[in-house]
């Protein structure tokens, strides 16, 4: 029995071993060309990485948002994902680095307090395809000429799918030239606010959103 455990845990180390053995420039698999976006609450790098292995310092849950097919070996086996798609990775866990198009967000843990907008509205007509206790993933969608109500934002980071513009119908009804441009396969981080949305063009609101959650009644 302690034969066949040993062996058992030579296989798992072999495994991860095997899905390590291209990082060599672990923590920073990728040249600076790479990082997307980088602040105090997270590093956003398209088609790279900045820690495919477990338990990378000061960095906690990474978010692979895939902007085509992409396909990659993991500790959960090998994921498949088509655009729009997501794949969470917690502290502790492995894969390897993606290759074709996609961002990977990497939560650092050593943030700063986040901040809250004046009033909390749940935000309606998007859809939750994965919460935990620390954020949540929605898809934000909205049809051309559409509404989104009054509501409220923590702070998130944004990964564009389609190219629309978006105005605040409260103070710009029909938006102003250039403003409001939401850039496909593009992010952005966005602070807590509290806003209406209009979608102006033509085609729906797609992106992925990667909120923190806040305290609210």
């Amino acid at each position: 029995m302690r034969t066949i455990f040993l062996i058992f845990i030579l296989l798992a180390f072999k495994g991860e071993i095997s899905l390590a053995k291209n990082h060599l420039h672990y923590p920073f698999e990728s040249t600076k060309d790479s990082i997307a976006l980088d602040n105090a609450y997270m590093r956003v790098l398209r088609d790279g990485a900045a820690c495919t292995l477990a338990n990378t310092p000061n960095f906690g849950t990474r978010i692979i948002v895939a902007l085509d097919k992409i396909k990659f070996k993991s500790n959960r086996g090998t994921i498949k994902i088509n655009r729009g798609g997501i794949a969470v990775f917690l502290e502790n866990e492995f894969y390897d680095l993606p290759k074709g198009s996609y961002f990977e967000i990497a939560l650092k843990k050593e943030h700063p307090p986040l901040t809250k907008p004046s009033e909390w509205l749940e935000p309606l007509k998007n859809k939750i395809i994965y919460e935990n206790t620390e954020f949540r993933v929605f898809e934000e969608r909205l049809n051309p000429g559409d509404t989104r109500a009054l509501h409220s934002h923590a702070q998130r980071v944004v990964v564009r799918l389609n190219q629309v513009q978006l105005t605040d119908p409260r103070y710009s009804p029909n938006g102003k030239p250039g403003t409001g441009i939401q850039v496909a396969n593009t992010v952005k981080f966005a602070e807590s606010v509290l806003h209406v949305t209009k979608n102006l063009s033509d085609i729906p609101l797609f992106n992925i959103v990667i909120e923190y959650k806040i305290e609210h009644n």
